[in-house]
């Protein structure tokens, strides 16, 4: 009895004991756990003990708390210099190709039969001789397409000549390395004008301007004021780029002779002038093609020496190449003024930088040596318009003037204009026979 008495008695002081020490060690956690919390309130808040600052090389310590680190201040980067972008030229800036070609060209004008028919002539001519490059017909002087167009208004005109590749030509040229040029007939054109009367030059009746010609033909021109003849010229142009032509150059660029104008009406806006219209069109084709397009313009042999626009037909010397590469001034030594009373005399004779020529056509040197000089210096006196020229030379008999006013051009002849061009500092020439009767025995050998 008193040993069961003496156990139960241990045990409960045993429980007492353990009661006491688990509230003992609560209350011992409870206050490490107060202290540790006043430590570390005041320690990150700055009002306790300072913090030690890490010196400059030392690592900055790990945030084991709560809050999230602060990052490490990235590198401030070196700014690279924004590069100034090239200006692309706007619609009323004037501009020239963009290709570099140090060939000087050498041409002959080949008619489209010529380039159906002999083009291997032609190429085995360019082979052996000096000659390097061909002017071709893409758009002949009554508005016909000389080959398979694909403009949808050319087709509806019946206007090309379907069947004809002319990728292979200028492929076939390349593949010889032979410069291909097309030669286009902007305004005069009574093809598409037949097709679209809207286009063309009214007479002050209201009527299509028609102008009798050789043969009982009538021709029709395009109106230049005309934004619609623009865009068909360009359409044009786009693809001859497309087939493979290097440079277009465009013939009849200018309105019908001065003798017509009581004839017809265009639509010149107030102060405009004819030559004006002509220069915007040259700029708007050369703002629509491919930047490295070669533009050239086919120009009378007169606006060399006659002030401002000759016969106000819109070509004015020092104005209408700002956007173009090359001039190509027509200097026919037959298509000057003689002193004769039938064809092209005036009864005088033609006066060319201080020389009076009363037969031009005996003279072919005189003639193009001084109408270049005469227009040399004229460009050289406009500032940063450095216009090249390219002159068509005669490489026909003129028969058709008066006995005694022509000779027959030969060998002789034809070397006397070259000499005469590059005599006058230019380096490039394009011989002129509409039925490619070309003297060939007149080419260097190569």
């Amino acid at each position: 009895m008193d040993k069961r008495k003496t156990r139960s008695d241990n045990r409960k002081r045993q429980q007492a004991n353990n009661r006491r020490m688990v509230v003992l060690l609560a209350g011992l956690t409870l206050a490490v756990g107060i202290i540790f919390a006043f430590s570390y309130f005041f320690g990150r808040n700055g009002n306790g003990p300072e913090m030690p600052t890490p010196s400059p090389s030392a690592p900055i310590p790990t945030d084991t708390g709560t809050s999230t680190p602060e990052p490490t201040p990235a590198e401030t980067p070196t700014e690279e210099p924004t590069p100034t972008p090239t200006p692309e030229p706007g619609p009323d800036e004037d501009r020239r190709s963009t290709r570099k070609n140090d060939v000087k060209v050498k041409a002959l004008y080949l008619n489209s039969t010529s380039v159906r028919n002999k083009l291997d002539h032609y190429i085995d001519l360019a082979n052996r001789t000096e000659i390097n490059a061909f002017v071709i017909d893409i758009k002949r002087d009554d508005g016909v397409i000389t080959y398979d167009s694909n403009i949808p208004e050319v087709n509806a005109a019946n206007g090309d000549t379907p069947g004809f590749d002319i990728r292979e030509v200028t492929k076939k040229l390349h593949d010889n390395g032979i410069i291909v040029i097309a030669r286009m007939v902007t305004f005069k054109d009574t093809t598409i004008t037949k097709y679209k009367p809207e286009l063309a030059i009214k007479t002050v009746d209201g009527g299509i301007l028609e102008i009798k010609e050789s043969g009982g033909f009538r021709s029709r021109w395009l109106d230049p004021t005309n934004k619609e003849t623009w865009d068909y010229i360009l359409s044009i142009a786009k693809e001859a780029v497309e087939f493979g032509f290097d440079e277009i150059q465009f013939d009849y660029i200018r309105f019908p002779e001065t003798s017509l104008y009581k004839n017809y009406v265009i639509n010149l806006q107030e102060g405009q002038e004819r030559h004006q219209v002509i220069e915007e069109f040259i700029r708007y084709i050369r703002h629509n093609l491919p930047p490295e397009t070669v533009i050239s313009a086919d120009i009378f042999g007169m606006p060399l020496i006659s002030a401002k626009d000759y016969g106000e037909i819109g070509q004015t010397l020092e104005s209408i190449g700002w956007s173009l590469d090359y001039i190509c001034p027509m200097i026919y030594p037959s298509h000057f003024a003689n002193n004769s009373n039938g064809t092209m005399g005036n009864g005088v004779g033609q006066t060319i930088n201080g020389i009076k020529f009363t037969h031009p056509d005996l003279k072919p040197y005189e003639v193009v040596y001084n109408t270049l000089i005469v227009g040399k210096s004229r460009i050289e006196k406009v500032e940063g318009y450095n216009l090249k020229m390219r002159p068509y030379i005669q490489g026909f008999t003129a028969s058709y003037l008066p006995s005694g006013y022509y000779k027959n051009y030969g060998v002789d002849e034809y070397r006397a204009q070259i000499k005469a061009v590059y005599d006058a500092g230019y380096d490039e020439w394009i011989f002129w026979n509409a039925r490619n009767e070309y003297v060939e025995a007149a080419f260097l050998p190569e």
